[in-house]
C-alpha cells in the first residue's frame, strides 16, 4: 500500500476512533483494526491480523495505565486472568504453525466471530436492562479488592483460554470474550469488566506481538500510524467510559460489531 498524506491521515483518524471505542467497550480494538485494514485499505487479512496484534499492544497499554490510575483494575487480578489467556495464545501459535488457514476462510471466521460477539452483547444488554436497579445498587457498593471472583472462576477459565486463542488467531485482542466472561460469569460491574478486559488484552498482546514479529507479517509503518491515533483514542476513551451509562455502552458496541460482520460477509 502506497502511503501519502491522505492515507496517513486516515490511518491516524481511524486509529483514534478505534482506540476510543475499543477501550470504552473493553474489546481490544482488533475487531476494528482488522476490519479497517481489510475493508478500507484492502490489505490481505493475514497481514491485517498480524498488524492488528502489534497495534493492540500499544493501544491497550495506554488504556491499561489509565484504568490502573482510576483503580478500575489491578495488576494481580489482571495477571491471574491473563495467564489463562496467554495459554490459549500459546496453543494457537503451536496449532497454526502446523495448520495453514486460507485467507477467505480466515475472513469468514473473523466475520462470524464479530456477529456472535454482537449478538452476545445484545443479550447481555437486555439482561442488564431487566436487572438495572439491582446492578446499580451492587455497583455502588462494589469493591475491586474484596470482590469474590474465585467462586465461578472455573467456569470462566475456558473462556479466557478461548479469548487468548482467538486473539492470536484473529488479531482481535480477545475482549469480545473477556468482557462478557468478567461481567456475566464473574459478576464484575461492566465498567470494571471493560477495564480488566483491557488489562488482559495488554498482557496477552505482549506474547502475541513477539510471536508475530518472529513468524508473522506485521506492517510496521501502518501499525505505527494506527497506533498513534489509537493511543490517543484509548486515553480519551478510558476517561470518557467512566461517565458513559453501561446500558448504552453495551448496545452501541453490539451494533458496531454486527454492522462490521455483515459488511465483511458481503
Amino acid at each position: 500500500m502506497e502511503l501519502n498524506f491522505a492515507i496517513i491521515s486516515l490511518l491516524i483518524i481511524f486509529g483514534l476512533l478505534s482506540g476510543l471505542i475499543s477501550v470504552i467497550a473493553g474489546v481490544g480494538g482488533g475487531v476494528f483494526f482488522v476490519s479497517i485494514l481489510t475493508l478500507l485499505f484492502f490489505i490481505q487479512i493475514d497481514i491485517a491480523v498480524d498488524t492488528s496484534t502489534f497495534v493492540i499492544l500499544l493501544s491497550s497499554f495506554a488504556g491499561f495505565i489509565t484504568y490502573l490510575k482510576q483503580k478500575r483494575t489491578n495488576i494481580k487480578i489482571s495477571l491471574i486472568f491473563s495467564a489463562f489467556s496467554i495459554l490459549g495464545s500459546i496453543f494457537a501459535s503451536f496449532l497454526f504453525s502446523i495448520i495453514k488457514i486460507e485467507n477467505t476462510l480466515l475472513k469468514m471466521l473473523f466475520a462470524s466471530t464479530l456477529l456472535i460477539a454482537g449478538i452476545n452483547m445484545i443479550y447481555k444488554a437486555i439482561k442488564s436492562k431487566r436487572q438495572n436497579k439491582v446492578q446499580k445498587d451492587s455497583s455502588n457498593n462494589f469493591s475491586l479488592e474484596h470482590h469474590d471472583y474465585k467462586t465461578n472462576l472455573k467456569k470462566a477459565i475456558p473462556l479466557f483460554i478461548l479469548a487468548g486463542f482467538v486473539a492470536n488467531f484473529l488479531g482481535i485482542g480477545g475482549g469480545i470474550i473477556n468482557t462478557p466472561a468478567l461481567n456475566i460469569l464473574l459478576n464484575f460491574p461492566i465498567h470494571n469488566a471493560t477495564a480488566i478486559s483491557t488489562s488482559i488484552i495488554f498482557f496477552t498482546a505482549i506474547y502475541n506481538t513477539i510471536i508475530k514479529f518472529i513468524s508473522g507479517q506485521i506492517n510496521i509503518i501502518v501499525g505505527i500510524l494506527l497506533a498513534i491515533g489509537s493511543i490517543i483514542g484509548s486515553i480519551i476513551g478510558a476517561k470518557l467510559s467512566k461517565r458513559m451509562p453501561k446500558l448504552y455502552l453495551q448496545f452501541f458496541v453490539a451494533s458496531v460489531l454486527m454492522i462490521l460482520a455483515i459488511r465483511m460477509f458481503f
